[in-house]
């Protein structure tokens, strides 16, 4: 009997993971809480993965956000291939989580924009990524338009030649330099802006136009008061905006002034510091959004 009904369980257990991998006909976005820092996962109908950065503290031996929280995230959920691990700049609050998925998980693809950094952190995924067989196509190559089982990946800046740029212009730097990916399904669009500031906004929006209008706002540099200038908010007209950003952090993130602008504006606001993960879901028609803490409490 006892058997029996361990079996029914694990048949059911399987039938759900399947029905999530392959047939659940949603788009699904985990904002991950990472602390300070950024990490999404993107789950596409029929089974394709996407990871955008991954949190980082800014010593892998103190705490390895990676393998403390992104990992156990991916088993938890039976995913052990990220078909693109997006990385937007190469700061360690991005990019250190996501050494160990590089090196643990079967990763097919990176997406970057090619910008180097002095830091050992860098230095090691770049050794990780022909070890382990990874594809990294150079940013002039990349392409900037991609359909994936009717998910629309468009990555919107930077603009092609813009390291030729960096050297004379010195606000092209790291933060400046991200890459700024939307993600549109069906008429929902979800826009993940890294850390641009507000001179990178004013080029995108100038470049972008009117295609940067989305539902939904990862919040660009974590609510900093240098990013989120009005030009481009106006321009993103969102209806949400998720703030990815640690407790108390040193950075007094997100700034008020910039909470302020958000509600001034009605935006409905979440917060990885007080809303813990937060779950964007949409069939491309309606979208709904849930913070784990909400669920949880």
């Amino acid at each position: 009997m006892a058997a029996g009904v361990l079996l029914l369980a694990a048949g059911v257990d399987a039938s759900l993971w399947y029905y999530q991998r392959f047939l659940n006909p949603s788009l699904r976005v985990t904002v991950i809480d990472v602390g300070q820092g950024s990490a999404a996962l993107l789950e596409l109908p029929q089974g394709y993965h996407v990871l955008i950065d991954g949190g980082g503290f800014s010593d892998n031996s103190s705490f390895d956000v990676g393998a403390q929280i992104v990992a156990p995230l991916l088993w938890r959920k039976k995913i052990t291939t990220i078909d693109a691990l997006i990385l937007t700049h190469p700061n360690s609050d991005h990019l250190n989580g996501l050494l160990y998925i590089a090196e643990h998980f079967n990763v097919k693809e990176v997406w970057a924009n090619g910008q180097s950094a002095t830091t050992h952190s860098y230095g090691r995924f770049l050794e990780i990524i022909p070890k382990n067989n990874i594809r990294m196509p150079a940013f002039d190559t990349l392409s900037r338009h991609r359909e994936i089982n009717g998910v629309q990946l468009n990555i919107l800046y930077p603009t092609r030649g813009f390291l030729e740029k960096t050297a004379k212009e010195k606000w092209r730097n790291l933060n400046n330099n991200s890459l700024v990916v939307q993600v549109r399904f069906g008429a929902k669009t979800i826009l993940f802006s890294g850390d641009i500031m507000a001179p990178a906004e004013a080029e995108l929006v100038s470049a972008a136009g009117a295609t940067l209008a989305s539902d939904v706002l990862i919040s660009p540099h974590h609510g900093s008061a240098k990013s989120n200038s009005d030009v481009f908010l106006d321009a993103v007209s969102p209806e949400a905006v998720i703030i990815s950003n640690g407790w108390k952090n040193r950075f007094n993130f997100p700034h008020e002034s910039v909470l302020e602008n958000y509600r001034r504006r009605g935006y409905r606001i979440f917060r990885t510091d007080t809303d813990g993960a937060v779950f964007i879901t949409t069939d491309g028609k309606e979208l709904k959004i849930s913070p784990f803490l909400a669920n949880n409490s």
